[in-house]
């Protein structure tokens, strides 16, 4: 018979709540068959990478809390709980009547998407019929039990739920109201878009001194220029002297501190400064820029920057010294939406995620960024956990989220025998976010290991970089 006792990891920090009947107790409820004319109802989702078909359904409402069911031809059956129902994004990690994931014929507990124990979860009810009583809307979740392990100890196993769909599901009025509750008294309402950050993106700026007095900017333009087969950055502040400042900018770098090399040569970092006389320009002897966001994909650019500037052949006498240097520029303003993407190096070996997945968990009074990436051909996981609005920068990860401004890493090594392991510590950095369109280029790297002690084995994590659009 056909069981979902695959092993999973911590993905996201959103569910709800289930099934509250006991073992002995019938179900009751709209139970539905293929054999239905005109049948448009689905309950559908992937479960570790199979797919899952509900042959049955069921669907209470008792005084606001939906409780829905899928069952298969095989007797597995995730259940869904929503409290407060109404069109929203409903967190499913409630401590009491968890959703959950159930095997056929269970000799252990049922898979549980509890908080308490690493699950995550969210579902979004995108249409609630009164009139008709059905419901439709979509679900994702990892669920997670703690099992003996025939020695006297206990072991993690989890379920990672993904693309669930459904469709036109009836349910029965078994108590209460058919009205729906407004958002704030459970969810958030899918059209206040729960991905937007709150952050807006800022305008290009520049500002500088130039022998401690200010650059005064009249324009300060971004063009992409083809050097041979390199792509270069050209940045230009120009004042209405005509004093300019140009900027080469490679491109494929990333935050942190470079050093500006004298004469450009088509594929280094320079900075060129010509006076108001328009006279041969003077550049970088000595001087640094430091990235504060680097987007290769977004075109964002944050830096602060201070150089001397002598004239490379001998024309002009002297130097010029600028500090106090600092721009913003997005140098693809017509970059939208980006491929969701990861890859890292596991113990000194390549891993390449064949799908990968974001979800939004709205907990913490905040909303967590859930990046969940598999790697098919070689069976493994590595999930990346953040707050929505997070700045450009580097953070420290932590093992757990606790307060809502924790950074998480996790690494399943085996998704069908899956044990869990955790950022221990790890760092993560903000390469670049782009706000207005929820695209976020990234790097992390993070020593993942059993924070519960029960197994010692130990993974490096290094060299990951991942870039996502916020859905």
């Amino acid at each position: 018979m056909k069981k979902y006792l695959v092993r999973g990891f911590l993905l996201t920090v959103f569910s709800l709540f289930l099934f509250s009947a006991c073992e002995d107790e019938p179900l009751t409820g709209n139970f539905v068959t293929d054999e239905q004319a005109n049948d448009t109802r689905v309950f559908s989702a992937s479960i570790n990478g199979e797919n899952f078909s509900a042959s049955t359904t069921t669907g209470q409402l008792i005084n606001g809390v939906l409780l829905m069911t899928g069952t298969d031809y095989f007797g597995n059956i995730i259940s869904i709980v929503i409290t407060n129902i109404g069109t929203c994004t409903f967190d499913l990690t409630q401590e009491i009547n968890p959703t959950s994931f159930i095997l056929e014929a269970p000799t252990e507990a049922p898979f549980e998407v509890l908080n308490s124990l690493g699950g995550s979860g969210t579902a979004v009810i995108q249409t609630y019929d009164q009139e008709n009583q059905t419901v439709s809307g979509i679900f994702s979740f990892t669920a997670i039990r703690e099992i003996s392990d025939g020695a006297g100890g206990t072991i993690t196993e989890s379920v990672v739920v993904t693309n669930g769909v459904f469709t036109d599901i009836p349910f029965t009025l078994v108590d209460g109201s058919l009205e729906p509750y407004a958002c704030d008294n459970g969810g958030t309402d899918p059209g206040d878009d729960p991905g937007d950050s709150g952050i807006v993106d800022p305008d290009s700026s520049f500002f500088a001194l130039v022998d401690g007095e200010e650059f005064i900017d009249e324009s300060f333009v971004a063009e992409i220029l083809m050097v041979g087969s390199d792509e270069v950055v050209k940045l230009t502040a120009t004042a209405p002297t005509l004093e300019r400042m140009e900027f080469f900018i490679p491109m494929g770098l990333s935050v942190g501190t470079y050093e500006f090399d004298p004469i450009f040569n088509g594929s280094n970092l320079t900075v060129a400064y010509t006076d108001s006389q328009g006279t041969e320009a003077m550049t970088s002897m000595s001087g640094s820029i430091t990235f504060e966001e680097y987007g290769n994909i977004t075109g964002k650019l944050s830096a602060t920057f201070a150089f001397t500037a002598t004239d490379p052949i001998g024309i002009n006498e002297g130097e010029v010294l600028v500090t106090e240097g600092v721009f913003v520029m997005d140098y693809r303003p017509d970059s939208t939406l980006a491929d969701n993407t990861l890859s890292a190096e596991v113990d000194g070996g390549s891993f390449v995620a064949t799908s990968v997945e974001v979800l939004l968990d709205p907990s913490y009074d905040t909303t967590y960024v859930q990046l969940t990436a598999l790697d098919a051909d070689s069976n493994r996981s590595i999930a990346l956990s953040f707050p929505i609005d997070v700045m450009p920068g580097t953070y420290t990860m932590a093992t757990s989220i606790e307060t809502g401004v924790e950074i998480v890493g996790l690494y399943n090594p085996d998704i069908e025998n899956a044990r869990l392991y955790f950022s221990t510590p790890g760092q993560l950095t903000i390469t670049s976010y782009q706000y207005s369109d929820g695209v976020i280029e990234g790097q992390f790297s993070f020593t993942a290991v059993d924070p519960n002690g029960f197994y010692l084995e130990e993974y490096s994590i290094e060299m990951g970089v991942f870039t996502l659009t916020i859905p």
